[in-house]
């Protein structure tokens, strides 16, 4: 059979791209659908509201908590932003669509068709979700994954109840990075991440833990790339983290993943109904994203900073975002990022 579409990753990105499609289509991924996490799953309560997917909140927050050099300042949010329950995410977004899952390991495309280890799988049109590894698009360019524009970070979930969302710099945990604690029901999500991709992060984590009281648990974690790239390879549409679409310095990448999978779902559909052509919605996808540029530079910039700004500069820039006009500001701006 010959799909409409196929997309390789059925986590944030692939199901957004999925869930605005009519045609034939196939998700493939290597795990089940929500069995395999490695994001935090914090996000904006209006991400999950507008995409129906609301059911799968666990906890909503109206503060964060930054944590720097021993000191706690609080900012308080002007739109509420919450934990999800990744299973619950995933298959609510999948029942918005009308695709087949096949449980496979993509290796690359050719040719207008995926290889898998479960054989080949042809498709009109061909979508790479499959995270930093972009195992689609590297297969047609080889250089297409850069490996020195990756962070890397590991989490656990433990028994552990609060009412804010916390961010930690502290040096005495990780230099070149930062930690963090998410409540999520009856337990919590406490992280590291390095921003230069160092992966032996195991000791960091149970030093953050063990400032908690609290004993480590299953840890799960992977890289994520922060340099956006061209979403476009050859014939294939690239979305979420392979294409660099997760946000530097706050590492956040579901709610871009999300609406980068959502506007290329959109396009692939035109597509589909004969109201663009193929390479026409390409460019026009590539604009839409490429023209975030700029605020991920500034954000990136401001990462590659962050090691070397003095404690007191950072608790001076929370304190200023403790102000509810500077912080309703600042947290509208970061939005349209």
């Amino acid at each position: 059979m010959q799909y409409d579409v196929a997309i390789v990753g059925a986590s944030f990105a692939g199901l957004s791209v999925a869930s605005k499609l009519g045609g034939s289509t196939l998700l493939i991924d290597r795990k089940d659908i929500g069995s395999h996490q490695t994001s935090a799953c914090g996000t904006l309560v209006k991400t999950m509201e507008e995409i129906g997917c609301e059911n799968s909140i666990l906890q909503e927050f109206d503060t964060a908590a930054f944590h720097v050099g021993g000191r706690e300042i609080d900012i308080p949010l002007y739109d509420r932003y919450c934990t999800i329950d990744y299973k619950k995410f995933c298959r609510t977004l999948f029942r918005q669509s009308s695709a087949d899952f096949v449980k496979a390991s993509a290796s690359g495309a050719k040719g207008g068709k995926i290889i898998t280890d479960r054989g080949n799988f042809k498709a009109r049109i061909i979508v790479d979700c499959s995270g930093w590894p972009a195992v689609l698009a590297k297969s047609v360019d080889e250089n297409y994954v850069k490996g020195g524009m990756m962070s890397f970070g590991i989490e656990t979930e433990v028994p552990f109840e609060d009412d804010k969302l916390r961010f930690f710099i502290d040096r005495k945990i990780i230099g070149n990075g930062a930690a963090w604690l998410f409540p999520a029901g009856k337990k919590s999500r406490f992280g590291v991440a390095s921003y230069a991709g160092e992966t032996n992060l195991m000791q960091n984590l149970r030093k953050f833990t063990d400032n908690h009281n609290v004993k480590m648990g299953k840890v799960h974690g992977g890289y994520f790339c922060y340099s956006l790239k061209r979403p476009c390879v050859g014939n294939i549409f690239v979305a979420g983290c392979g294409a660099g679409q997760t946000l530097p310095l706050t590492g956040e990448g579901i709610r871009r993943s999300i609406i980068f999978g959502l506007k290329c779902g959109e396009i692939i559909q035109q597509v589909i109904d004969g109201e663009t052509s193929l390479g026409s919605g390409m460019r026009v996808y590539e604009n839409l994203v490429l023209k975030y540029r700029k605020r991920y530079k500034l954000l990136l910039k401001m990462q590659e900073m962050l090691p070397e700004t003095s404690l007191w500069k950072i608790r001076l820039v929370a304190r200023l975002l403790s102000f509810k006009p500077v912080e309703k500001y600042v947290q509208k701006m970061y939005e349209k990022i």
